[in-house]
């Protein structure tokens, strides 16, 4: 299974094309007149509003996931002993302040309410939590800011803590299930713009995009216990064709392109030999530099480039 924090590095990397592309480009789709075709039209036509309404969503991911991956250095290891029930000088805890926030101002949008009902619904089920989740974290680390436990012998913090975990719990898995209806929505826009893209002549932006795409498919396959290196090599020749499909460029192009290179060597230190978390970490750093110049890319401008 997947580490918690590499599915949340995968969760706000998901997220960054999209964001970044203009909502220009993904009205219009070709014609067709097969069923599927049908249903991408409808999503392409409808995909600018649509995608205002995903972006709260996006948005209130983003900053969670970014939260628990920048910090999980301290908060996996606050967690892990707070349940063990030991008892320690500092704690550090997921921001469910800001996501409680973020989820409630999206729920009262009249702009993102009713557009996708089952990440409205799984919302619903994350604030229902959270109303009692995120209240008690924020007196948990205030009663440690504060250092309380010197007077008490971390009385009230036993208590909060028993409280806390079941809720906690509840909480991880209603997340998991949020975060994963987001993605699947996002993914269905982001096909739906790679198709208008072609469809509009716009070839090399619609590469890029999809080239995005398999990079995060390729860190997932390697990402579970057991890894295909046969699978793996398959999807590099994929992103290699992709990659080679792009024109030539300075400047972040040029950049991005090398980092996708430099990505593919880490995938291969890795599938090389048996499975190595620091080579793994390494993947997932090189993954995180790919995805940051990736969103310094002006898609608008690949098609006005000469190969």
């Amino acid at each position: 299974m997947t580490h918690p924090s590499i599915r949340r590095a995968l969760s706000i990397l998901t997220a960054c094309s999209l964001l970044a592309a203009p909502a220009a480009l993904l009205t219009g789709c070709g014609s067709s007149n097969s069923d599927s075709a049908a249903s991408q039209q409808t999503t392409a036509s409808n995909a600018p509003s649509r995608e205002a309404a995903l972006n709260p969503y996006l948005e209130a991911t983003n900053d969670y996931n970014h939260n628990i991956v920048t910090f999980d250095f301290s908060i996996a290891p606050s967690l892990d002993s707070l349940r063990k029930g030991e008892h320690k000088e500092h704690i550090s805890l997921p921001n469910f302040e800001n996501l409680k926030t973020a989820l409630e101002a999206a729920r009262s949008d009249p702009k993102v309410a009713g557009v996708y009902p089952d990440i409205d619904a799984a919302a619903d089920d994350l604030l229902a939590i959270l109303k009692d989740l995120e209240p008690l974290a924020t007196k948990l680390k205030g009663y440690y800011s504060a250092k309380t436990y010197m007077t008490d012998n971390y009385a009230q913090s036993d208590e909060m803590v028993a409280q806390f975990f079941p809720l906690y719990d509840k909480f991880d898995a209603a997340y998991d299930k949020f975060d994963a209806v987001v993605t699947d929505r996002y993914k269905e826009l982001r096909l739906a713009q790679i198709d208008a893209l072609r469809s509009e002549g716009k070839e090399n932006a619609a590469s890029f995009l999809e080239l995005n795409g398999k990079t995060r498919e390729l860190v997932e396959m390697i990402s579970g216990e057991q890894v295909d290196k046969n699978a793996a090599e398959a999807k590099i020749g994929e992103i290699s064709a992709l990659l080679e499909k792009l024109p030539s460029g300075t400047g972040f192009l040029a950049s991005y392109k090398s980092k996708v290179n430099s990505f593919i060597g880490q995938v291969r230190e890795y599938t090389s030999g048996s499975p190595d978390p620091k080579k793994f970490n390494n993947v997932i750093e090189e993954f995180n530099r790919l995805s940051s110049t990736s969103s310094n890319v002006d898609i608008n401008e690949l098609d006005g480039k000469k190969k």
